[in-house]
């Protein structure tokens, strides 16, 4: 069974007129970024059609980097009932806004209390405003730790694809986040924003050496051989095959989301058949079940 270790769904609600869902919560970048880009807008039983197509069985549903701790409380109540309704199928993410404080660390120990929620994330400190050395995101990554469940980080290249909506995140950061909680368990989405490429530096590859990366919005990101290329430099262990689903990952060519493609890619990539079933789900099964390795000394 594959799994989907990068996925977005919305209510029904957001779905009808997504801009003016937006613009009414005051979630001004994520409506810059779904009403300018190549988001698709399945209903929920075209995204499980589209999945059991590939054989993609089980995905996290990522929450959002949303601007107020008030979107955030309701895209986890959403993210609880579809989890509760068919958990073989979803591992949710808990969504959070440090800026509130007191409130956002409470609601992300609320939310892993009922044992429904398998991580934290997907957060972006740039667009969301919060220090990642800050005493609100700290105590997040010690209920995190506490918990034993991974913290998704959205991370942007420092240079290359340009599109509406696109901030920047500072990769020393990250660095700094892998070498201050080693214990902790970093997923940096969208390759790590290049940072397996680093990974050369001696520094940087012992501060990142517990970090995965995920393959969300790949095709959009990195030529192909970036899945060979990252297995060379940090391991296929390191790797969890992720979509971003519902983008439309090659929108010249596809007029809505799938898996298709994107598997084919994969599997071009020249992974032996372990690798490749280690990214496209053993990966996964070890962070969302604790099905976890001891980490190195």
């Amino acid at each position: 069974m594959i799994i989907d270790f990068h996925t977005h769904r919305y209510a029904e609600e957001v779905r009808r007129d997504p801009a003016s869902w937006g613009r009414e919560r005051g979630e001004g970048h994520w409506v810059n970024l779904v009403t300018n880009g190549p988001q698709g807008w399945p209903t929920p039983e075209e995204t499980v059609r589209l999945m059991d197509a590939e054989g993609v069985g089980h995905g996290v549903l990522a929450g959002w980097y949303w601007e107020n701790q008030d979107t955030a409380d309701l895209q986890n109540a959403w993210y609880r009932e579809w989890a509760e309704a068919d958990p073989l199928r979803w591992s949710p993410f808990v969504s959070v806004q440090p800026k509130a404080g007191a409130r956002a660390v409470e609601a992300v120990e609320a939310a892993l209390a009922t044992g429904v929620f398998r991580g934290i994330g997907e957060l972006m400190p740039t667009v969301q405003g919060f220090d990642v050395r800050g005493p609100v995101f700290r105590d997040i990554v010690t209920l995190a730790v506490q918990h034993q469940v991974p913290v998704l980080l959205h991370v942007t290249e420092p240079t290359g694809h340009l599109y509406p909506g696109r901030v920047e995140t500072p990769l020393e950061d990250f660095v700094w986040l892998g070498e201050t909680y080693p214990e902790a368990r970093w997923v940096l989405a969208h390759w790590g924003g290049g940072l397996p490429f680093y990974c050369l530096n001696r520094r940087i590859g012992r501060a990142l050496r517990h970090v995965y990366f995920d393959t969300a919005a790949s095709p959009l990101l990195y030529d192909a051989r970036v899945w060979r290329a990252v297995r060379d430099l940090v391991g296929a262990e390191r790797i969890l095959f992720g979509t971003d689903f519902p983008l439309r990952l090659y929108p010249r060519k596809e007029t809505q989301p799938g898996y298709a493609r994107v598997l084919a890619e994969v599997r071009a990539a020249g992974f032996t058949p372990e690798e490749e079933g280690t990214v496209l789900s053993g990966n996964a099964r070890r962070l969302l079940f604790k099905e976890v390795l001891p980490l190195e000394a």
